[in-house]
């Protein structure tokens, strides 16, 4: 009866089987066609939000190496300003040392100007320490500018040449002769004495000269702007002089040695 057993056991695996295989589960067409359109805009989502986040980060990346470089262009420009304005400066000393006097004591820079429309007085950067003395000339390429009369350790007072205090001998350009005497004339100009018989005249450029033993010879103070009329009992010509160099503007001047 073994074979009967056999044979039921074989027939009930075959039904259940059959079973199995006429109830397996499988998604209906209609519910894949509706989840394919959501896992499509799923994964569109998570690709936009990737993108945007790595747009983010670079974007930021960027921001802070735009940053880092006008940070080094801003130390360049100013390393770039600074080697500029030096350069400037040792031209203006070899200028100075081969057109108007050999012994320069060293360029200062103006650190103030007096505010008063009847003084002309400079505060210059260097002083006792670096060598500068009382009655030392001080001068540009374009002319001179006046003489140091008080120092301090770091600074030192300049009185330019237009202040009423001021006084410089002048003569024509040009190995033209005459001796004169400049004196600052508020707010911006100079008056000059001649003797009557020097043929001074307007346009004529006056030079420093040995007179007062201060400033060296030939360099340039202004130019004649008016000659006044002569009196019966005048004895010296008067001309009105305007300076060579506005002394407002100057930034850098060169400190000479005194003769």
């Amino acid at each position: 009866m073994n074979w009967r057993r056999l044979l039921l056991v074989y027939a009930l695996l075959f039904a259940v089987s059959m079973v199995a295989t006429r109830f397996q589960v499988v998604a209906p067409a209609a519910l894949r066609s509706t989840t394919v359109p959501i896992t499509r805009i799923s994964v569109t989502v998570a690709d936009n939000l990737r993108h945007a986040y790595d747009s983010l980060v670079h974007e930021r990346t960027l921001a802070h190496d735009n940053a880092n470089l006008r940070k080094q262009n801003d130390v360049l420009r100013q390393r770039n300003e600074l080697l500029s304005r030096e350069a400037a400066r040792l031209k203006q000393l070899d200028v100075i040392t081969r057109t108007q006097a050999p012994n320069a004591v060293g360029i200062a820079q103006v650190v103030a100007v007096s505010p008063s429309p009847l003084m002309a007085r400079l505060t210059l950067n260097l002083g006792r320490n670096a060598g500068v003395r009382v009655r030392m000339p001080v001068t540009v390429p374009g002319g001179l500018i006046g003489q140091v009369t008080d120092v301090a350790d770091t600074q030192s007072t300049v009185v330019a040449l237009v202040d009423p205090e001021s006084s410089v001998g002048v003569s024509l350009d040009g190995n033209k002769g005459g001796r004169g005497l400049a004196q600052g004339l508020p707010p911006d100009r100079m008056r000059a004495e001649f003797s009557r018989s020097v043929p001074i005249k307007v346009g004529d450029v006056l030079v420093t000269n040995s007179l007062g033993g201060v400033f060296p010879v030939g360099i340039r103070v202004g130019t004649v702007e008016k000659v006044l009329p002569l009196g019966p009992n005048d004895l010296n010509r008067v001309v009105i002089v305007k300076p060579s160099v506005d002394v407002g503007v100057v930034e850098d001047v060169t400190i000479l040695e005194g003769l």
